[in-house]
């Protein structure tokens, strides 16, 4: 797997989970201080989201970081 398939099944897996738990990106980002860009570029794969961004993601949601993997 290479280092952007990476990228694109995390934010894959962050945006289904986003979206089964029924949070818009607004939502979220209203949240976790993050602009909508930036989110959209986590949930496309264009966009390597540090450590300490997916834990406040997960936070936010109320779910385990490891649950994105």
């Amino acid at each position: 797997m290479t280092d952007q398939d990476f990228l694109v099944r995390l934010g894959k897996s962050i945006a289904e989970i986003r979206k089964r738990k029924g949070i818009s990106q607004n939502e979220l980002c209203a949240v976790i201080n993050m602009e909508k860009s930036n989110l959209s570029a986590i949930e496309n794969g264009r966009q390597n989201a540090s450590s300490l961004t997916l834990k406040k993601i997960a936070d936010a949601m109320n779910v385990e970081v490891r649950e994105f993997f």
